[in-house]
This record gives C-alpha cells, structure tokens and sequence, in this order.
C-alpha cells in the first residue's frame, strides 16, 4: 500500500474519530451509526480507486448514501461510492450512487407498491416488442428457456422493470441490450473514456448489468411511478433527470447539491464543481 492510500485511509479514520462527525452519523443513522461508519473504512480498505480519492469526498458520499440509510457495499446493489476523475482540480473525487436495488428499497418504504421486479431478458424468453406500444410478449412456457438456467449472458438481449401500485396502475418498461449501452455512451463521461482508452474504470465497463437494471428501472419510476418525497431527492443526488430544454442528464455533469456536511472539520472542504464522473442511471 502506497503513502497516498495509507494517507486517505488514516484521514478518514480520524475523521470518523471526530465527535461532531460522529455525532452527524448519529442523527441520520441512531444506533446503526458506528456500524455504519466501520462499512465506510472497509469499502475505501477493499477499493484501490476509491484510496486514490479525496477523503473528503469519500465522506460526504457516504453520508449522502445515510441520510437513505443505503448500504455502501456496492456488492449488495443498494448504492455505492464511485470514484472519478475531476478534469479541473486533476485530481480523483468520489460520488454517491444510487443503484436498482436502492430504488427497490424507497419505493417499498412509500408503501404505495403492490409488486414490482428488475430483469435481464435472454434471447429465448421474448417472442416480440413493440417499441411504439412498448408491449413485450415472453415465452409462454419459460420452463423450456435454457440460457439463463445454463448462465449464458452473451444471450442477455434486454433489460425489463415493471410495477404494480396499490391502486391497480400497471406499467412496463424494456430497453434492448444495445439501448442500454447507447444510453451509457451517451450519458456517462467514464464510460465513454473506458470505451476510448480500453479501461474498465466504470461502473458500467465492470458491472454492465447492474448499471442496465438500475437505468431501465429508474427511468420507469422517474416516469410514470409515484415518487415519494424521499425518492424524488434520491434521484435527485443521483443525477439530474432532466436539463431545461427536457433532455435527461447524468450527474457527473451536475454539482451535488447538498452543503458538505465535512467542511468545517480537519480535513474539510467542498465537493468541486466542475466533476466528471461515472454516476449513471
């Protein structure tokens, strides 16, 4: 471990170690608090990326995924901390992310769901989709489908989110495989670079299909689902839905709004304003 990494470790140890810190844990997550902070330090120790970061940035993440009371291990796919890269301080940054789980997990807290599900499809479960109606029709009888029991994801061709509410409202919604690529291409500044560079820096080049469930689940809810107050704020600090002309926008293009709950501690400073980021639908 370099000098640097152990530097990010320590300084969020010590920062962690701060009483008006913990004390800001404490409110948002009560006695989940030192449990919560003791994840931090394990996913920064199991990240080289994330040890390449500011520490300050790290924290005001994770405190951002708190105030949800998200999980932060990014292998449970509730959230997660990305690294990326600020163009203009040329130094790497991280940012909180939302991932589908997480959306599963606000919309049951609003209480107005009766159901809903997130999945790939493979090439053997769809007889057809309309893109006008956005109709697809499966298989009847998927018992006789073999590639996803056989574990064949090069067959994955889309993705599928659908949602019941309590009120009986029904609504769907595919992406083919491509569409979801193109979506990341055109939205995700590191993903475009992994593309151009051949890195696997991003969430997308190194968890493609986590990345496709969270955007074609997102863009389901954040378009005809109900929204708590809770779930508008998530999408919110995820990244931005729509820019003033009505285009949607990913976040590593957006300031985080949300005042650093770190700047007036040892290490504090502000979150740059100028990211280039994974973040992603």
């Amino acid at each position: 471990m370099s000098k640097n990494e152990t530097s990010v470790i320590q300084q969020i140890k010590m920062t962690l170690a701060n009483e008006s810190v913990k004390k800001r844990f404490n409110d948002v997550l009560g006695q989940k608090a030192n449990q919560y902070m003791a994840t931090i330090i394990n996913v920064v120790s199991g990240s080289q990326q994330l040890q390449k970061c500011e520490a300050n940035s790290i924290l005001s993440a994770a405190f951002v995924a708190a105030t949800y009371d998200l999980p932060i291990d990014s292998n449970l796919g509730f959230a997660a901390i990305v690294p990326y890269y600020d163009n203009k301080s040329k130094k790497f940054n991280a940012q909180f992310q939302m991932m589908y789980k997480g959306f599963v997990q606000l919309a049951i807290r609003s209480s107005a769901y009766e159901n809903m599900n997130v999945s790939e499809v493979y090439d053997d479960e769809i007889t057809s989709f309309n893109p006008i109606t956005g109709e697809l029709k499966l298989v009847q009888d998927l018992s006789k489908c073999q590639q996803r029991k056989e574990g064949k994801k090069e067959k994955i061709i889309g993705y599928y989110a659908w949602f019941k509410l309590l009120s009986g409202f029904r609504k769907e919604l595919y992406m083919t495989t491509d569409e979801c690529q193109n979506h990341a291409l055109q939205y995700s500044s590191a993903y475009k670079k992994d593309k151009k560079e051949g890195w696997t820096a991003s969430k997308w080049s190194t968890d493609f299909d986590a990345m496709a469930k969270k955007t074609v689940l997102k863009l389901l809810l954040s378009r005809w689902g109900y929204l708590s107050i809770e779930m508008q704020m998530a999408i919110q600090d995820d990244q931005k839905v729509y820019d003033k002309i009505g285009n949607e926008d990913y976040a590593d293009n957006k300031q985080i709004d949300i005042q650093d709950p770190f700047e007036n501690t040892e290490i504090g400073g502000n979150v740059s304003e100028d990211m280039t980021s994974e973040s992603g639908k």
